[in-house]
């Protein structure tokens, strides 16, 4: 072309128009010129200010507390106020400190793994053993106080789809759709970890999905489990007693049947031809699995048969173990 001065491909000159190109097709405006943009759900716009060009009579504004609605950093929140979120803070909390508070209460200290003797030259450098009376290392149970009222800190909804396996794992889609639809959150997919060619499975196949739910979702999930979906089934009778995994986390499950009752599926059923069972773990902040279970009674939830407390040790039986094999406590 006429005017255009011969360059070498290698040459820097001639890069130069493109990767200016480049850069202007990445950067529209320029970044002196954008705001500051949180993407944190709810998405809120946040103003800079230039504070070296505020009026005196603007600067009142930057030393209003982030949760004031005139502040310029204020972001606004869930605006309605959880009906069981608040029935547990007023009186369920009062009540759990009350029922479990003891009087000079101690540490009752947890099963941890013990060193060997040395009576053998294999001992040294050798993994400690296992807890006495337990497969695993268990916690301390610290005395009760206001500090460590049990409570519902999150809910943990998995979910299983046989059709992903046996057919296709697209087959776990409409189930994880399903799940957003129930918990209000976005369930992330769960994948096989193995090969079991019994099964026709194969290792990173998308198998189901999980969704973790806290917050006043949880609360929300909670309330609509108990008061509509449970009291629908008719052959549920309560969740067992002996659920539990010994750190206050309480776990049960629920039929493809037992799904479409959730007001979000019994409304579009011709959208979920193929329900899958949900498995529900709450987790809670007590130390021990009846503590869970009285406050999850208190919040609603049924429980049936008769109750586990061998798990729960008293500080005069953990003693008189101990004493008999020359352990002392210092007190």
């Amino acid at each position: 072309m006429a005017g255009r001065p011969h360059l070498k491909p290698g040459c820097s000159a001639y890069l130069r128009p493109f990767q200016q190109q480049r850069i202007q097709a990445l950067h529209t405006t320029s970044p002196v010129s954008k705001n500051s943009i949180s993407i944190v759900h709810p998405v809120h716009h946040r103003i800079r200010y230039k504070k070296n060009q505020l009026q005196p009579a603007y600067k009142e504004i930057l030393n209003t507390p982030k949760w004031d609605t005139r502040s310029h950093l204020f972001k606004p929140q869930y605006a309605q106020q959880s009906r069981l979120e608040e029935h547990y803070n007023t009186t369920i909390a009062p009540d759990l400190l009350l029922a479990n508070f003891v009087h000079d209460e101690r540490v009752i200290p947890g099963r941890k793994r013990q060193e060997w003797d040395g009576s053998s030259p294999y001992h040294v450098n050798r993994q400690k053993r296992a807890p006495a009376g337990s497969a695993i290392e268990t916690p301390e149970i610290k005395p009760r106080t206001f500090k460590n009222i049990p409570g519902l800190k999150a809910i943990w909804v998995n979910a299983f789809v046989r059709e992903a396996v046996r057919v296709n794992q697209e087959r776990a889609l409409p189930t994880m759709v399903m799940m957003q639809q129930i918990t209000g959150k976005k369930p992330r997919p769960v994948y096989s970890k193995s090969t079991v060619m019994t099964w026709r499975l194969r290792k990173n196949m998308m198998v189901g999905a999980k969704v973790k739910i806290q917050g006043p979702d949880m609360y929300q999930f909670f309330a609509t489990l108990v008061e509509v979906v449970l009291p629908r089934i008719k052959d549920f009778k309560g969740v067992e007693n002996t659920s539990g995994d010994m750190f206050g986390n309480v776990s049960f499950g629920l039929e493809p049947a037992d799904v479409k009752w959730f007001p979000e599926v019994e409304g579009n059923a011709e959208l979920w031809p193929n329900l899958a069972g949900l498995h529900i773990t709450f987790v809670t902040g007590a130390q021990t699995d009846p503590e869970a279970r009285i406050m999850l009674s208190a919040l609603g939830m049924p429980f049936v048969g008769k109750e586990r407390l061998y798990n729960v040790p008293s500080f005069e039986a953990l003693e008189a173990i101990d004493r008999k094999k020359g352990i002392k406590y210092d007190y």
